[in-house]
């Protein structure tokens, strides 16, 4: 049986869509193991509209509180929310650290992709929720990953990015 991890905070990703169609997966990525729960379909539509509002609204948080993307209930802890998340989920998929040969954040026009690769030779891919969020975890996630951690960018993506980055973000 698994327990929440208790070491520092994981980093924590939505993603939009999966093999199995539309869902919302929160991806967990723990020192020791990637943890996937699905969610399923009503929490995507919600978490995405709510990013759109706040998108456009441009809200800021308070320091340090992430803005887009799943956020821990306030006065919760970060062991009591990822707890509820796995009990919630319709299916929770866990990958051990050392078994990942590779992750990318592939930057796109529409919406950001993020490929798990496994030793197996397994891809997985996602689309993911918000843009300003995979923007914030790349360099968290180059720090737990190393090499097997890379960015690329659609031709499109990086022509827009050069020539009129406003509409990249």
């Amino acid at each position: 049986m698994h327990t929440s991890p208790t070491t520092e905070g994981p980093i924590v990703l939505t993603g939009l869509t999966s093999r199995g169609g539309l869902s919302n997966w929160v991806f967990f990525f723990f020192r020791a193991e990637i943890v996937q729960c699905d969610l399923g379909m009503l929490p995507a539509v919600k978490a995405g509209a709510e990013a759109g509002i706040r998108a456009n609204l441009d809200v800021v948080g308070e320091i340090g509180e992430q803005v887009v993307g799943p956020r821990r209930p306030k006065g919760g802890t970060a062991e009591a929310w990822y707890d509820e998340l796995v009990a919630k989920a319709k299916r929770v998929e866990r990958v051990p650290c050392d078994r990942v040969r590779g992750i990318r954040l592939h930057l796109t026009a529409m919406a950001h992709e993020l490929l798990l690769v496994t030793d197996e030779g397994q891809t997985s891919k996602f689309s993911l929720m918000n843009r300003k969020e995979a923007a914030h975890v790349a360099a968290p996630l180059h720090a737990l990953f190393g090499e097997r951690f890379t960015v690329t960018k659609s031709t499109v993506f990086a022509f827009f990015e050069r020539h009129a980055p406003l509409l990249m973000k």
